[in-house]
């Protein structure tokens, strides 16, 4: 079974446009020429057995022999042009990659490896459409072999009739007549099979993707609102594993990245979450708004287990901002509407004012109607933040998720973030991957995560003169200042 987080893109892409192009083919000429050719031989024949019986068992003696060929070929085509469409994938999720990362690719000089991968991609593709086209061919060949001996039948069974004066020469000819009606669907059977086979292989590729199982389930009718005016945390006994290639996310066992988890965070509490790289610290926040599942234990939102929550519900109160701010072709306007699709523009214009932000929506030309340009790329990195901050802010949420993002802008957006976080934290339950420790030291609470293990919990001033993990994290960023 496919799995989402383990399925290439470019792959996924390949599944809904090629795949499904070469079914579409197939319904529009290859399966009504089928249907149209079968019944054509099935006509001729019974035709045939009404002017002569002898004559007719001839073409009907092969029937057995094209059944039987068809086959053969059949299971061998299932099988190559199953991997042509792998290898169609495959190559569509390179040349993805190959465009997405150019800006990379060109950075650091890398031409000659991604020349080599795609290379070696289409090579595939050539060779596995050598092998079904040539399979393919083979079976042409058979049925123009077959028609080939059906008519030769004909001719000197009816000869010989003829001769011996059981049939005349009309007879004959006319047999040769719907001989030919009946051997036409076998010579162009090959065709039509290559066509067939080619659209089984990608509706079976399309039918993976139906049956993909999403990574969260929206629980629906049969789940319940979050409730209360303000939402607290609780984390009881929670551990989560990555799941590896076709595993859902309770048969997860690949890499363990949180264990033993317990932790209440109280309503409007302002939180922070430090740690080192790959100590659990997204992980964490990943479950907290369920965009995973634990693999054991459960999440209390609002103190409901956060799987039974109506997505409705906690998409309009659970929001995490993440660090880089991804943006969608269109204007900032339309980008900050993602956030609430109903609001008006004056609510639009309300929000980037509560966050100290209108002054520099006036600065930039068109204001909410200035394009963004593809995945914001008319914007600058810490532009694009603002904009993403802005959106969550018209969603009003109770819980907020940040993944703090002002390491990489420059020093005038830095405090423009700021003040436009100070305004969207407020009243609010706010918890913060916190990447540079000043924050943790403004948080009321600071949880440490260390190998997956939440070991310490506790306000800055206690965490860092107890010489433990947060005590080893503040001085390495001292230094660092």
């Amino acid at each position: 079974m496919l799995h989402q987080a383990s399925e290439q893109r470019g792959s996924l892409v390949s599944r809904v446009t090629s795949d499904v192009d070469e079914i579409s083919r197939f319904m529009q000429w290859a399966g009504l020429m089928l249907l149209t050719n079968i019944g054509q031989a099935l006509v001729s024949l019974v035709v045939m057995l009404i002017y002569s019986v002898p004559l007719a068992l001839v073409p009907i003696a092969t029937v057995p022999v094209i059944v039987l060929s068809v086959r053969w070929f059949q299971r061998r085509l299932e099988v190559a042009y199953g991997i042509v469409r792998e290898k169609v994938a495959r190559l569509l999720g390179v040349l993805a990659e190959s465009v997405v990362g150019a800006p990379v690719i060109r950075a650091y000089g890398a031409e000659t490896p991604m020349r080599q991968r795609l290379g070696t991609a289409i090579e595939e593709h050539r060779e596995s459409g050598v092998n079904a086209g040539s399979l393919s061919s083979r079976l042409s060949g058979v049925g123009e072999l077959l028609s080939g001996v059906v008519l030769a039948g004909v001719l000197v069974v009816g000869t010989l009739l003829a001769v011996n004066g059981d049939t005349s020469v009309g007879t004959v000819v006319a047999f040769i007549f719907l001989v030919q009606l009946f051997v036409e669907p076998v010579r162009i059977l090959g065709e039509a099979v290559n066509e067939a086979q080619t659209a089984v292989a990608g509706w079976r590729r399309v039918l993976d993707v139906l049956d993909i199982a999403p990574d969260v389930a929206d629980p629906g009718d049969d789940g319940v609102p979050l409730a209360g005016e303000s939402l607290d945390v609780r984390f009881v006994d929670v551990a989560f594993r990555y799941p590896r290639s076709g595993e859902t996310a309770v048969e997860a066992s690949g890499h363990l990245a949180l264990d033993d988890v317990d932790i209440h965070i109280e309503a409007r509490s302002k939180i922070a979450v430090v740690g080192e790289t790959g100590s659990g610290k997204t992980t964490f926040a990943k479950l907290l708004t369920r965009l995973m599942d634990p693999t054991r234990g459960v999440v209390l939102i609002g103190g409901i287990d956060a799987r039974k929550v109506r997505f409705d519900s906690l998409r309009d109160r659970v929001v995490m901002v993440p660090q880089e701010g991804m943006l969608f072709q269109g204007s900032i306007g339309d980008n900050v509407l993602m956030g609430k699709p109903d609001a008006t523009r004056d609510e639009l214009d309300e929000a980037f004012a509560i966050l100290g932000l209108d002054d520099w929506l006036a600065e930039i030309g068109d204001g909410l109607d200035t394009p963004v340009g593809e995945r914001g790329g008319a914007l600058s990195v810490g532009e694009r933040q603002l904009v993403t901050l802005a959106r969550a802010a018209v969603a009003d949420p109770d819980l907020l998720v940040l993944d703090e993002a002002t390491s990489s802008v420059d020093p005038a957006t830095e405090v423009r973030i700021s003040r436009a976080l100070a305004g969207l934290t407020a009243g609010r339950t706010v918890v913060t991957i916190a990447h540079r420790l000043s924050t943790a030291e403004a948080a009321e609470r600071v949880l440490v995560f260390d190998e997956g293990h939440l070991v310490e919990d506790g306000p800055h001033h206690e965490l860092v003169t107890s010489n433990g993990v947060y005590t080893r994290l503040h001085r390495a960023w001292q230094r660092e200042r």
